[in-house]
């Protein structure tokens, strides 16, 4: 069950319960991120996976055209806990997955822009299937490496299928949800088909694809739609049961009354059964389970066991050959067989793949035995790839025991596979529990990702708050920090850090820091990850509008600034010296989108003011007024000269270049001229020209200097100078004038 952190928007914490509904355990992802609610899995060795949505600020107008430039973009974060709650796996789409794959607007303030909606190990191969709503796609990720392995559907889609829609080309399934692996190879989904920006196809759906993950090739194998068809915007899942029946749930259709909470078809297509709510706007997923868990086990006693025999549990698929037995005559032996794993396995080191299934046999009048105990292939459903458990190979398989029902480490017994009698067998000489397992993927260790500080500089009165991401699995991690880049002083060494952050909690003044991070796992200690950063004192520097702009009342327009401090600022409007208005105290962030407002007046000498809300000496104004709804949108007259305009000889010596100019304008007395560009037609160091660089040269106090030569293969050198005036109001004019240096003097 899912309960929303009291505060955050949608933020949760998963509560585990016993089917008498008493809360057995409650679970939070690590590394500072809060889950989500839309997929939680217990898988059989102990392990959760799940998932959080994270935060990130981009400057999107970098990316896309009118994009926002701090866009909240909110990307998925997954993670693989294991029984202590470590977090072993992590992964972030952001760092794979561009947000220019999305097929949502992304040029707003806010861009969700992958929205996964399930997680799903794949017990084939021990990788993770996401289902991500926004790039309408199934994306496979290793949790070796943490690269993606494919993607399928999207924009980016890898995979050609077949037995398909083709009306539906080339996005077959779209805003899809509950993506299921099944152990036939199977892929299910939920396949919405459309939500309200995309309504192009008006029904939702179930849907199986068989794949080729070599060649990429999906072929679809079974659908479901209603008659009368569904849609469903948002939401939905498409569950395959034990029997081959499947269930859907039809999201916000069912919430609206549409369609009913849950389907259960058969694997034809015929309807066994639906649910609809007495009750409107009915919430949730529906999930049939047999209850209680009791009626789903199967227990065989058998009585008066002896020395020598071999007696066959019936239906458990466990047969018991005693070798020596220590109890009464009137002794029994019990075989209980749940198809589910326990709660919590514990193993002595890596924690292998589990089957969901285990057994118990206890004893009565017997008070010691020796035997083999055997477990039937085919009855288990791991003969083959048709079984329920058909992604073991029962070569690999290991039988693990443990004397205590429900508690204690699991130990690997000595296993063999008899495959002429398909049977699975190891040496008992205890009674308690077994289950089966096999080996989990190896594990590589790989250099993190660094994710902060992400600046070149840190503000030096804060602490700095150091943050990584691992590249596949990830036990545990080393951070040191020092002042000089050969770590030679150290000013922190922390091994053995379990999460993938820290906080360093002062730092010196006007000093660079080097900093570097491994990652340890079960395949041992990787390279290090190596970053660095400068403290400074704490800033701010307006960065727009900064001279020169025209804004328009009525309309909307960023002011942007740059800052390393943590408070709000407060953004505060001047006309020339003139305090007008406080805009507005906002997060430290960089960008504000303004709308001016519509009763300012009119001007050419308008500026902002950006300060800190907490220290009033601490602030930065625009290096020049903007305008705001100018009366004078007259650009400046402007005249150019140089002198000299012509180079002569080509004696390979720079010479002073003297620029002049009149500047007149209707409102602004004295238009600002400034150098825009110098350029030549020819390179800087150009064949037959004396081999000489940095031909132009410009002097501190702001004096040019061209250099007297051309090509000897060429023809004339020109050098363009650039000048434009600007007006107060933001008008301007350019100019230019050119320099020659001729092949001959004419």
């Amino acid at each position: 069950r899912k309960r929303q952190i009291p505060g955050q928007n949608k933020k949760f914490t998963h509560h585990l319960y016993d089917e008498d509904r008493n809360e057995v355990d409650v679970f939070q992802m690590g590394n500072g991120y809060l889950a989500d609610d839309h997929d939680f899995q217990v898988l059989p060795n102990g392990h959760v996976l799940m998932f959080a949505y994270s935060s990130h600020i981009v400057d999107m107008s970098q990316i896309v055209e009118g994009g926002h430039p701090a866009a909240d973009v909110t990307g998925a974060v997954i993670q693989e806990l294991d029984v202590h709650k470590n977090v072993i796996f992590q992964w972030r789409s952001i760092d794979y997955i561009p947000i220019t794959d999305s097929y949502r607007n992304i040029t707003g303030a806010r861009v969700n822009y992958i929205h996964v909606n399930s997680c799903e190990l794949d017990e084939i191969d021990g990788n993770i299937i996401l289902s991500c709503r926004e790039t309408s796609e199934i994306i496979k990720i290793s949790r070796i490496t943490g690269e993606v392995i494919w993607r399928m559907g999207g924009k980016q889609n890898e995979f050609t299928f077949i037995n398909e829609h083709e009306e539906n080309a080339p996005r077959y399934f779209k805003l899809t949800h509950d993506v299921r692996r099944h152990a036939n190879g199977g892929l299910t989904i939920f396949d919405n088909g459309a939500d309200k920006n995309d309504m192009t196809r008006p029904y939702s759906r179930g849907v199986e694809y068989d794949l080729d993950e070599v060649n990429k090739i999906a072929t679809m194998v079974w659908e479901y739609r209603n008659d009368p068809d569904f849609l469903a915007l948002s939401g939905g899942d498409c569950i395959r049961l034990a029997n081959g029946n499947t269930t859907l749930n039809w999201g916000d259709a069912a919430k609206n009354g549409e369609a009913p909470a849950m389907t259960e078809v058969d694997p034809n297509g015929n309807l066994v059964y639906e649910i609809w709510p007495a009750q409107d706007k009915v919430e949730g997923r529906f999930v049939r389970l047999v209850l209680p868990l009791e009626d789903q086990c199967t227990t065989v006693t058998r009585s008066e066991l002896k020395e020598g025999s071999e007696y066959v549990f019936n239906d458990t698929g466990v047969t018991l050959k005693v070798n020596s037995l220590d109890g009464e005559p009137n002794n029994e032996a019990s075989v209980k067989r749940a198809p589910f794993a326990p709660l919590y396995p514990e193993f002595g080191g890596k924690a292998p793949r589990v089957l969901p299934v285990r057994v118990k046999v206890n004893g009565s009048g017997i008070n010691g035995m020796t035997g083999e105990i055997s477990f039937d292939a085919e009855s288990f459903g791991f003969a083959d790839r048709s079984g329920a458990l058909g992604y073991a190979d029962p070569h690999k398989l290991t039988i693990y025991h443990r004397p205590v029902f429900g508690q204690g480490l699991f130990t690997a017994l000595r296993t063999i596979y008899n495959p002429g009698k398909k049977q699975l067998r190891a040496t008992m000489t205890q009674f308690g529990e077994f289950i089966f397992c096999f080996p989990d993927l190896e594990e590589v260790p790989y250099a993190p990702l660094l994710i902060e500080p992400e600046d070149q500089t840190v503000n030096q009165e804060l602490p700095v708050q150091f943050f990584w991401t691992p590249r596949g699995f990830g036990r545990s991690y080393h951070l040191q920090v020092s002042k000089d880049s050969q770590f030679s002083m150290l000013e922190v060494d922390e091994p053995n850090l379990m999460e993938t952050r820290y906080t360093l909690a002062a730092v010196e003044a006007d000093t660079t820091y080097y900093y570097r991070v491994s990652t340890t796992n079960y395949g041992g200690t990787s390279e290090w990850s190596t970053g660095s950063f400068a403290t400074i004192p704490p800033m701010i520097e307006v960065t727009a509008p900064n001279g020169g702009e025209q804004w328009n009342r009525g309309l909307e327009f960023f002011i942007q600034w740059k800052d390393n401090i943590d408070e709000d600022v407060v953004l505060e409007l001047y006309k020339g010296d003139t305090f007008v208005k406080t805009i507005r105290t906002v997060s430290s962030i960089g960008v504000y989108e303004w709308e001016v407002d519509l009763d300012l007046e009119p001007g050419c000498d308008y500026s902002i003011k950006v300060k800190s809300s907490v220290n009033e000496t601490l602030f930065d104004v625009s290096d020049g007024s903007f305008a705001i709804d100018p009366a004078d949108t007259t650009p400046p007259e402007f005249e150019f000269s140089l002198t000299p305009t012509v180079l002569w000889p080509p004696n390979h010596k720079m010479v002073l270049i003297t620029p002049s100019w009149t500047v007149s304008d209707e409102s602004d007395p004295a238009p600002d001229v400034s150098l825009v560009s110098i350029t030549s037609n020819e390179d800087d160091d150009a064949l037959g020209d004396g081999h000489t660089s940095d031909d132009i040269q410009i002097g501190d106090d702001g004096s040019i200097y061209l250099r007297a030569e051309r090509s000897g293969t060429g023809n004339d050198r020109v050098y363009t100078i650039t000048y434009q005036a600007v007006d107060g109001c933001g008008n301007s004019t350019v100019r230019s004038a050119t320099v020659m240096v001729p092949h001959e003097l004419r």
